[in-house]
């Protein structure tokens, strides 16, 4: 046994342990490697108490484990929509009150043909029918023949 230098030994005084007090004083004197007598602490816990938080830290550490696996499929599982069928819109216009933003909206009329046609209109008063538009500049019968079908028919008064 290797005990400390600054600790006085005194001949009647008998040491039954390491950690035994002294006679002389209330010193306490430790050795430095412990004995099979002396219980094992960490953190001031016992053998038993550090095998119960072991466990505990594994349980929880799975349980925690579990819990973010299932959160990680959530949101993944495909969403079902029911669409419903598209209505058919079948866009018309009157074309002796359209606007040539109206006009703009046709196939393969655009913003500045559209301007013609309404100029047209002002200049020359209201078409007497759907194929007075070809006397626009820029309108040819394949661009009136793919139109026709939004041109509402002209009303009876109109017609010569």
């Amino acid at each position: 046994m290797c005990l400390p230098t600054f600790f006085p030994l005194i001949p009647h005084e008998l040491i039954t342990s390491p950690n035994s007090i002294l006679d002389s004083g209330s010193l306490r004197m430790e050795n430095q490697t412990p004995d099979e007598s002396t219980p094992q602490t960490f953190l001031g816990l016992h053998r038993s108490d550090q095998y119960f938080l072991g466990v505990l830290l594994i349980v929880i550490l799975c349980l925690s484990l579990l819990h973010l696996a299932r959160l990680s499929r959530w949101g993944t599982e495909p969403l079902e929509i029911e669409k419903q069928t598209p209505l058919p819109y079948d866009y018309q216009l009157d074309i002796n009150q359209a606007t040539w933003v109206e006009f703009a909206q046709l196939k393969q009329i655009g913003p500045v043909l559209a301007r013609r046609i309404v100029d047209y209109r002002e200049i020359h008063g209201p078409f007497r029918s759907i194929d007075d538009l070809l006397q626009v500049k820029g309108i040819g019968p394949k661009k009136l023949a793919a139109n026709r079908k939004h041109f509402l028919p002209l009303p009876p008064g109109v017609n010569p």
